[in-house]
């Protein structure tokens, strides 16, 4: 007997602690199908200036209050209108808790226009281009673009901007924004092929002078050939910057003719063969046809700059690289700054080439 009545001591021991905590209450929180708001108001809004929220349980009562009415009036059956810039919250509450809403108004600036930085692309196997845009103006609000490709098995397009070149061919990507639209032609060329150079020339060249013209700094015929010996295809003939007489020094450069306009997609240089005192990189300069207007005077062209391209002065052969811009071109000058200086005073070349695009 003793034992239970130990034991009936006990429990109500612990009974009567229990009641000194509060009671576990669960609060009925609303559920509202989004939790921040973005509208717009200005005469270009249109419908975009209110929005239908839903809050559940369905048939439960609720009370909506807007933090700030001069931004966004709210009705009890959750119908937000646009009022004014600025930023607030809708507050939905139910008997014993509540849900915030956070709601940005801003005035709706429509989009006149947009350029893209490029109207072509070139592009390989798996190749990613970068396109960027610029609005008009540049506050616009609505700015989504729409982009396709006329053959998505030779170009993706993405709506960020990026293209991704797939197989050879040609495609037509056109970005849009309702009624304004622009385009840009993509092409995935074969491998280039080196340029034949039966067509290709030396501005100016004089047989008869070591002197320099409007295609090259100087030569040394006597010493490998001559300026010539740079488009002959023979790596056992060179061009030699003028080393008697009047010895020439840094920079040295010299202009081919290619004889038509391409489309270059590398160019290749060779140094004297065995001789590792000449230069450790040059420049590229291309130029269209349409901008050599004063043929004798190559300083007035239109040169656009193609980059610092590496060389190495101790290996022979042909070192072939890249032009990032795949530039059309009739025109291409060598340029060897003194930044590129070898062991003396003298840039040698045993032979350049330019590899091409075909259609």
């Amino acid at each position: 007997m003793n034992y239970f009545k130990y034991l009936t001591i006990v429990m109500l021991a612990i009974l009567a602690a229990c009641n000194n905590f509060d009671p576990f209450v669960v609060t009925e929180k609303p559920y509202v199908n989004q939790t921040s708001v973005q509208l717009y108001v200005g005469p270009h809004a249109g419908d975009r200036n209110t929005i239908q929220l839903v809050s559940s349980p369905a048939g439960k009562s609720y009370v909506w209050t807007s933090q700030d009415p001069t931004v966004v009036t709210v009705t009890q059956s959750g119908l937000l209108t646009a009022v004014g810039e600025g930023i607030t919250t809708v507050t939905i509450a139910s008997d014993d808790d509540k849900t915030v809403v956070d709601v940005n108004v801003k005035e709706f600036i429509p989009l006149t226009g947009f350029t893209l930085s490029t109207q072509s692309v070139i592009g390989f196997w798996q190749d990613k281009t970068r396109v960027f845009v610029t609005y008009t103006p540049e506050n616009a609000t609505d700015v989504n673009l729409e982009w396709s490709s006329s053959n998505r098995n030779v170009a993706e397009a993405y709506n960020n901007g990026l293209i991704k070149t797939l197989e050879e061919g040609r495609a037509t990507v056109t970005v849009k924004h309702g009624n304004i639209e622009q385009t840009i032609d993509v092409w995935v060329p074969a491998p280039p092929v080196k340029m034949s150079k039966a067509g290709w020339s030396i501005p100016g060249y004089d047989p008869n002078s070591d002197d320099g013209t409007i295609g090259y700094s100087s030569q040394q015929r006597s010493d490998g050939g001559g300026v010539p010996s740079i488009i002959d295809d023979n790596l056992n003939t060179y061009w030699h910057a003028r080393w008697s007489g009047a010895a020439s020094n840094y920079p040295h450069w010299f202009i081919i003719d290619l004889g038509e306009e391409v489309t270059i997609a590398q160019v290749g240089m060779a140094r004297r063969t065995g001789d590792n005192r000449g230069q450790k990189g040059y420049q590229v300069f291309t130029c269209l046809a349409s901008g050599a207007v004063n043929l004798s005077d190559p300083n007035t062209w239109d040169w656009q700059d193609q980059g610092d391209i590496p060389f190495d002065s101790n290996r022979d052969g042909i070192q072939i690289q890249p032009l990032s811009k795949f530039p059309q071109a009739r025109y291409v000058k060598v340029y060897i700054a003194d930044k590129y200086r070898g062991s003396n005073n003298f840039a040698m070349v045993g032979d350049f080439s330019v590899y091409i695009f075909k259609d």
